[in-house]
């Protein structure tokens, strides 16, 4: 059975206004697990970092519950609550040497000179800065400056650790060096770490499961591959990745099959593992590297789409390509670079596009 870290039981987070109350938290629930890499995902102003907030006690609850291991916390003062959280500036005491930093919150919580002496030189050494501990925090690159930030968070073992964009300072290759370093520390420390991100290709890469939010609510929870191969409506699909969304009209089929209808009447026949209303507005959604473009042949099948390429993009290992099919549907598609597509396609060509039919997936409005 999988224990539970932290369960959010239907929070509410109301800002009060004289006029119109700020409604940031719209009844949030779901269970994180014990020694899980969980990720809140969403655009600005989603409600993530509040409820980053209000897990480690800097925000009051409206209404609802969070319990960790099983305990209530919801009304502990900050510094009473298990969880440590690593902002995204790192607030490092400019005064104070690397170690002293890492070992502050040790001294505060009482511990003795050897002990806080010895577990600062495991934080020094799980963090790979064993040699820096002496420097102050100026001298520091902004990648080392944010270890640093992490060990201070990790040296008094919290239950959870929290992390509010903590790479977002970084340049890029930075950036992508740290997730790396930040998911083998989660994994070797076996603490449950809550990251909080805009950036979906932060948490694809690192998270075992995603929260996406939007407007206050949790749209869909899951693996990364399962929040980017099976979205479960049009923002989930929008914001994670890029997605050709094709409104059709369904005509159901037997045996858990259906057939859909684009708007220029090209049918397409789909495997479905749900009832759909046919009388309502549906759509589908196929990912732009689910798409096969070639040169139209002699005779293409009468299913395939037929459009005309607008433009391509290089994007090193792969070609971009915006494909116009008439005026009621465009798409986004990607091939991988070789010298047979670099040769074969250019803009206004006319191409034949596949799709791979296991790829597309039935979307709620």
């Amino acid at each position: 059975m999988t224990k539970i870290a932290l369960h959010i039981d239907h929070i509410v987070k109301v800002y009060p206004h004289r006029h119109h109350p700020v409604t940031a938290l719209k009844e949030v629930s779901f269970d994180i697990h014990d020694n899980e890499f969980f990720t809140l995902l969403g655009p600005s102003g989603c409600g993530k970092t509040t409820l980053l907030r209000i897990i480690a006690g800097f925000e009051e609850i409206t209404a609802g519950q969070v319990r960790l291991y099983g305990d209530d916390i919801s009304t502990l003062a900050p510094h009473q609550r298990p969880v440590n959280t690593v902002f995204q500036q790192y607030a490092l005491f400019p005064h104070l040497t690397v170690a002293d930093n890492v070992a502050f919150g040790l001294k505060r919580l009482g511990q003795s000179a050897d002990e806080v002496k010895a577990r600062t030189a495991a934080m020094l050494d799980l963090i790979q800065m064993t040699e820096y501990g002496q420097r102050k925090p100026h001298e520091l690159s902004g990648g080392q400056q944010q270890r640093v930030a992490l060990a201070r968070a990790l040296a008094p073992a919290p239950k959870v650790l929290l992390l509010d964009e903590p790479l977002s300072a970084l340049d890029l290759k930075l950036r992508q060096a740290m997730r790396e370093e930040l998911k083998a520390i989660q994994k070797q420390t076996g603490i449950t770490f809550v990251f909080v991100t805009h950036d979906q290709e932060e948490a694809l890469a690192m998270s075992d499961r995603i929260a996406v939010m939007s407007n206050g609510e949790v749209q869909q929870i899951g693996s990364p591959q399962d929040i980017y191969n099976n979205p479960r409506n049009h923002f989930v699909a929008n914001f994670i990745g890029e997605a050709n969304i094709l409104d059709v009209t369904a005509e159901p089929m037997r045996g858990g099959k259906c057939r859909v209808k684009l708007a220029n009447g090209t049918a397409i026949p789909l495997e479905i593992d749900h009832a759909i209303d046919a009388a309502k507005p549906l759509s589908i959604m196929i990912r732009p590297e689910h798409l096969s473009i070639k040169p139209v042949g002699k005779k293409p099948p009468k299913s395939a789409l037929i459009g005309t390429v607008q433009d391509l993009s290089y994007l090193g290992t792969d070609t971009q390509l915006h494909v116009r099919v008439d005026d009621r549907i465009s798409l986004l598609a990607r091939v991988q670079n070789d010298t047979s597509v670099e040769g074969a396609l250019k803009p206004g060509q006319s191409v034949q596009i596949d799709m791979n039919l296991n790829a597309i997936r039935m979307l709620d409005h």
